[in-house]
């Protein structure tokens, strides 16, 4: 015959065992909305004019947030590395440049570079970018992020001849992740690094 001690820790596995099953379905319901359930469920704008939240893939393989840029002014530039150089590695001059002022100054600065073609390759992203900006930080994304973050962070995302039109303008985001500018994706360093300390002023 069942003792009380039994019956109560079978009643507890059973319970244990529900919660787990529970936790699952969530889990797997959550997964396929975010990944077919649209855009705003992938970037969420957090009272942002432009800007926001971010799941994103660095060249180590690992995964990236907004979060983990907390505490830091963060650069947000869009391109591809089919772009061809001269127009685009000028732009991660000027960020590299904006970096390196700022960091001098104990202004804390995370330059990213997001490319628009989900299918990149990371070696290809590192030959493009690390040799003209190594603290420029490149990222890749699914194509559903990716079109989400164009849409929140107001870039192009179409494509012309055989790369992506880039951003025409690096949004800036202050160290509480709140939208602070852009700028004019020109190149011209000077203006990026007299916007930032302009913005850290402030």
């Amino acid at each position: 015959m069942e003792t009380q001690h039994e019956r109560r820790k079978r009643i507890s596995n059973r319970i244990i065992w529900g919660v787990l099953a529970v936790a699952a379905v969530l889990a797997g319901v959550g997964f396929q909305l975010a990944s077919h359930g649209g855009p705003g469920l992938l970037v969420q704008s957090n009272g942002n004019e432009v800007g926001g939240s971010f799941r994103l893939d660095s060249l180590g393989e690992s995964t990236v947030t907004e979060g983990d840029f907390h505490g830091t002014w963060v650069l947000v530039w869009f391109f591809d590395t089919n772009c061809p150089e001269d127009r685009c590695q000028p732009v991660l001059k000027s960020m590299e440049q904006a970096y390196q002022a700022l960091h001098a100054q104990g202004v804390r600065v995370s330059p990213l570079a997001v490319s628009l073609d989900p299918f990149d390759e990371n070696e290809a992203l590192r030959n493009y970018v690390i040799p003209v900006a190594p603290h420029v930080m490149p990222f890749t994304g699914t194509p559903n992020m990716i079109k989400a973050m164009t849409a929140e962070y107001h870039a192009p995302d179409q494509k012309e001849g055989d790369h992506y039109v880039p951003a025409p303008r690096i949004v800036i985001m202050d160290p509480s992740a709140r939208y602070a500018g852009t700028i004019d994706a020109t190149g011209d360093a000077d203006a990026l690094i007299a916007r930032l300390r302009q913005l850290s002023k402030r």
